[in-house]
């Protein structure tokens, strides 16, 4: 009888470990998709450790934060907040596309950019997994162990698809334009949803993710092209320099 219960406790606990991996992945698309464009910058060995060390911290962080989601839900504009912050990333992540691009041989171009991919790694999975936490914390009904097998198992399927991701947009350069469109109408999203806006300001769903689809298209241009001045700004400091020696 004893072994019996022991086998149905344990199917129990493979099965819902099993459901939180499936959860966790189904909602962090977008967080596969940072970590892909946060690499994408570094050459191949560091873009290995970088979504390593970033998806490793990023999985404490996550169990972190399911340890504290009832203080976090009690917090008014967090989810607004985080909106916005995901408009940062997507600006970090283009200026470190550009960046890599103009000073890619320089050793302390690499390594600060190595620091930036894991700031920003961590930053948007906090911020994007507000809502993966709540759902998580439901499955694992406080079993810490239960939250810790179900997360390990994701988080090495999320950074292998962020690496997908990363050595895709070395041959397809759009994709990283792609991605910031992605993280700022994720943002967008997470501004209308906040339920503290949500309660004072209703939007209809329709006209919510038309503006989030036209933030995530008009901010990706104005990135670029802030970007692409400041290409030509430091290609004539540059020449300027190369005059006067």
């Amino acid at each position: 009888m004893e072994d019996a219960l022991q086998f149905s406790w344990s199917w129990g606990f493979v099965l819902r470990s099993l459901s939180i991996t499936l959860i966790d992945l189904a909602l962090s698309g977008d967080n596969a998709i940072v970590i892909g464009m946060a690499a994408a910058c570094l050459p191949g060995r560091r873009r290995k450790w970088a979504i390593m060390v970033g998806g490793g911290l990023a999985i404490l962080l996550r169990i972190s934060l399911v340890t504290i989601v009832t203080l976090l839900m009690q917090i008014q504009l967090l989810s607004a907040i985080g909106g916005c912050a995901l408009f940062w990333v997507s600006w970090k992540l283009l200026r470190m596309d550009i960046g890599s691009a103009i000073e890619k041989e320089k050793e302390a171009n690499q390594a600060q950019n190595f620091r930036q991919a894991i700031l920003i790694i961590l930053v948007a999975d906090f911020m994007m997994s507000l809502d993966n936490v709540i759902a998580i914390a439901g499955l694992a009904h406080g079993q810490i162990v239960l939250l810790i097998v179900g997360l390990l198992i994701s988080m090495p399927l999320l950074m292998t698809t962020g690496g997908v991701i990363s050595a895709l947009s070395d041959k397809f350069r759009w994709l990283i334009y792609l991605g910031s469109a992605v993280i700022i109408f994720t943002g967008s999203r997470m501004i209308f949803e906040d339920r503290f806006i949500e309660a004072r300001l209703p939007v209809p769903a329709v006209i919510s993710l038309t503006v989030s689809v036209f933030m995530g298209i008009a901010l990706t241009v104005f990135f670029v092209w802030i970007n692409q001045r400041r290409i030509k700004l430091l290609a004539a400091k540059f020449e300027a320099e190369v005059i006067k020696q």
